[in-house]
């Protein structure tokens, strides 16, 4: 993983996992943003590309992420 963002909030795909693979011809990286519940019917979990940086809120560590989307990360670096 290159970093991990948490924007606080301010949208409903609060998490930012940003990965070290490049996912398109412009640079952007392969990513994962998710609310809190990505698992939930009313929860968001959506594979994306994006660009590292502030932009997505502050860097936290991997144990600050809540239990749903360490799962939801584990599963991605898991396959």
């Amino acid at each position: 993983m290159l970093e991990i963002r948490d924007n606080g909030g301010l949208t409903y795909d609060r998490y930012t996992v940003v990965y070290d693979e490049i996912g398109d011809s412009k640079g952007n990286h392969l990513a994962l943003a998710m609310s809190s519940n990505p698992f939930d019917p009313l929860g968001f979990g959506q594979h994306c590309t994006a660009q590292p940086g502030k932009h997505l809120g502050q860097l936290i560590n991997f144990e600050d992420l809540p239990p749903d989307c360490q799962k939801a990360v584990n599963s991605d670096l898991s396959s």
